[in-house]
């Protein structure tokens, strides 16, 4: 391999291969939302299923349907092609993994009649249970979505790659084959589960052959030698993977590209592990990596992760596969795929290196995990060691065992400082001025900041278990859908239990709930202590009035409450005050089961939820107006630091991150401008890789400076490739609303010096 800080160079043909890409690339919400198929060709294969098939337990509809829709899909071939595999058509009705069966088109008096057949659950049920659960109050339960989302997403999860490389889709049909034949035929769940795993398999393979039947094809009408052996290679490639498992690194790499589409290009773990027990280092080898690195780029695979630990050694896992998709990943300057890099005490310093480099050029990925928090944190949640070391980041930086798990990735979010609102109005929502929840007092009832506090959790205890039925209703509504129908052929423990993904089949089932509004909720709890119990420079009445007021003629009052320290300036009052909130949510979801098997975890990665979590919530007692965001990530509100980077990284560090496995990520604001040489560049690695150690889970980095993000706003013709971090995932700043760039310019009120 060159030298791994050297610029990498495309070979002529992987180079051929990209500037066919560049001539079709979506943008980068488009990769994000994976809709990077050919438009709508007019096919029909779900409705045709279930039309044909009216009498089939409906599993086993849904499983020849998928089939179906990519049988009668044409394959997709390109020129210089070294791995081929394209995605279907976006069609009205298809199959996604977050929902099991999606319409996006019901006008058709067909669609219409075949509806509840394809859907036998859907979203409205959450909102019929919570408008029971509220004893049918509508309204209450209406407001209160401005405290929480529940039964979200609930989708990314990462199939077993390695159960597909080592035993190839013919093994996996036989361990199928085995399990079945030895369960009861009385058992008709567990059997029409094996059936429908069985046609997505053998209809995976047929698809494989279709590909080699095509390249069999493009070669006959070659005009060249050298395009007709590309062509003949590919054709061999395919019909050996069909059925029989990879022996060359060129066939893993089509196999795993091919499940991955299968898969809806979502996570795929710890990459370069998986794939380096067929690296022989060749040239061919390195363009073969370089295709499907590609091919993860043009169709937005969701994350991957490298380096960490050997799970069984917990020696440093870093190796040529590690350091080849960093180069290419560095010279395409993009968003995606989104690429994690786990840290360790061992992890070489030439990695580190090469990561800052990245960001010293304008990325934003890759993003660090710590083994150091994660690998204990998981084990306090009962995973064995092995596995605990063998974790993935996967969607927007949420954390699971790759191809053991079902981690729910996003069950639901909820809004602590709503929360902390219905303590101070007596359970009700100031900004709707109605009623939501229970009878705890108002602001100046409380005669002790304990008071204040207990009130406070008499809140979370009543509504978090409200709240988590309504998160596990969605959980029931994957079931019955048979969301991850295809995850569970590759998942291990689904086939040998004969239990479907979102049904408990895996072997970890945690639930996971993001969580908002906790730094919010601390500053304020905190200031309240500090100004109206401890000096008594303000009355509880004064706060309450001009809370209701939005501040308007009480700017004294906000002044006083904006005096008092916040989370996120190392300072260990405010940090505390922040740890409560999270340790009394994080540890009261603990008491609670998820439907599929396991408790609740918390994390915190929450896209642009923090921002519309905000215009729900009125002013709080931190001196924040009515309507700002709240944050996206764990770290502090938004403006809320004021003292620079390390002392950011080290308050939220000072948070109970082993509580938030579900994965809880840090905005970094690290502008280009300190990283311009070698010396400046090592610092940054000594203060990331001390904030790793000291307690941080994950730190995603944004590199863009003020200066640039304000001229992007007035031309952003001149910042096309100008990215940025939001709660879990990089996207160009230009693409974002002008709310959403506004809010990344507020986190560079203040400066990012890492020597403060």
């Amino acid at each position: 391999m060159s030298d791994i800080f050297e610029k990498f160079e495309f070979s002529e043909r992987t180079g051929k291969i990209k500037e066919g890409i560049l001539k079709r690339l979506h943008s980068n919400r488009t990769r994000e939302d994976t809709a990077t198929g050919m438009p709508n060709d007019g096919k029909t294969p779900f409705e045709d299923v279930f039309e044909e098939y009216e009498n089939e337990p409906y599993v086993v509809c849904e499983a020849l349907a998928i089939v179906r829709s990519w049988l009668v899909s044409e394959p997709i071939f390109f020129d210089d092609d070294i791995l081929v595999g394209f995605p279907r058509p976006r069609r009205d009705v298809e199959e996604h993994f977050h929902f099991g069966i999606c319409i996006y088109n019901d006008d058709s008096e067909r669609i219409k009649k075949l509806r509840d057949r394809m859907v036998p659950d859907d979203y409205r049920s959450i909102k019929n249970l919570g408008i029971k659960l509220f004893g049918g109050d509508r309204k209450a339960y209406d407001t209160i979505t401005g405290a929480w989302w529940a039964g979200g997403y609930q989708g990314h999860t990462i199939p077993s790659y390695p159960k597909l490389l080592t035993m190839g889709v013919g093994g996996v049909l036989d361990q199928i084959e085995y399990y079945d034949s030895r369960t009861d035929a009385s058992d008709t769940t567990k059997k029409d589960f094996y059936r429908a795993c069985r046609i997505i398999l053998e209809g995976f393979s047929e698809w494989i052959i279709m590909h080699a039947d095509k390249a069999k094809s493009l070669a006959e009408e070659a005009d060249s030698d050298e395009k007709r052996e590309q062509l003949l290679a590919i054709e061999k490639n395919c019909r050996s993977i069909s059925r029989d498992k990879p022996t060359t690194f060129l066939q893993a790499a089509q196999l795993m590209w091919f499940f991955s589409l299968w898969d809806w290009v979502d996570c795929i773990g710890r990459f370069d592990q998986y794939m380096f027990p067929f690296w022989t280092g060749s040239e061919s080898d390195y363009d073969t990596l370089t295709a499907l690195f590609m091919k993860f780029w043009e169709h937005g695979v969701h994350n991957m992760t490298i380096s960490g630990v050997i799970p069984e050694t917990g020696e440093d896992a870093t190796n040529d596969i590690t350091y080849h998709v960093l180069r290419v990943m560095r010279t395409l300057h993009e968003t995606h795929p989104r690429m994690s890099v786990r840290v360790h005490e061992k992890t070489p310093h030439d990695l580190m290196k090469l990561v800052v480099l990245m960001w010293s050029e304008g990325m934003s990925d890759p993003t660090l995990a710590s083994d150091f928090n994660v690998v204990p944190a998981l084990m306090d949640y009962g995973v064995p060691e092995r596995d605990a070391r063998d974790y993935s980041l996967l969607g927007c930086q949420e954390i699971e065992i790759p191809g053991k798990s079902n981690f729910g990735c996003e069950d639901g979010s909820i809004n602590l400082a709503k929360l902390l609102e219905f303590a101070m109005f007596n359970g009700v929502d100031p900004c709707e001025n109605y009623k939501c929840s229970i009878d705890t007092g108002n602001l100046m009832d409380y005669k002790t900041f304990d008071d204040l506090w207990n009130a406070f959790v008499k809140q979370v205890e009543y509504l978090t278990p409200i709240y988590l039925t309504l998160c596990n209703r969605g959980q029931e509504i994957r079931i019955a859908n048979y969301s991850k129908l295809v995850k569970s052929t590759m998942t291990e423990a689904c086939i040998e239990r004969g239990v479907q993904h979102d049904d408990g089949g895996t072997i970890y089932n945690f639930g996971v709930i993001e969580t908002a509004g906790h730094g919010a909720v601390g500053d304020s709890l905190y200031a309240l202590k500090t100004l109206c119990y401890d000096s008594n420079e303000l009355t509880l009445k004064q706060v309450y009035d001009a809370l209701l007021a939005n501040f308007e003629g009480y700017e004294d009052v906000r002044q006083k409450l904006l005096s008092v320290p916040k989370y996120g300036n190392d300072d260990i009052g405010a940090d505390e005050m922040a740890a409560r909130v999270l340790r009394l949510f994080w540890g009261e979801i603990r008491k609670y089961r998820s439907r599929r098997g396991d408790v609740f975890t918390g994390a915190c990665s929450l896209l642009e939820g923090g921002i519309g979590y905000g215009e729900c919530t009125g002013a709080l007692p931190d001196g924040r107006f009515r309507g700002e965001p709240l944050g996206n990530t764990i770290g502090p509100r938004t403006g809320a630091d004021q003292s620079g980077l390390t002392p950011m990284l080290n308050s939220v560090a000072r948070m109970p991150l082993e509580l938030g496995v579900g994965g809880s990520t840090s905005n970094v604001l690290i502008p280009t401008t300190l990283m311009q040489n070698d010396e400046m560049r090592e610092k940054i690695i000594s203060v990331m890789m001390t904030f790793m150690k000291i307690g941080g889970q994950l730190a995603q980095i944004t590199t863009a400076t003020l200066e640039d993000m304000k001229d992007a706003q007035v031309h952003p013709e001149r910042h096309q490739d100008l990215i940025v971090r939001i709660g879990g995932y990089s996207m160009k700043f230009i693409e974002f609303s002008t709310q959403s760039q506004n809010e990344f310019i507020s986190r560079y009120g203040y400066g990012c010096d890492c020597a403060r």
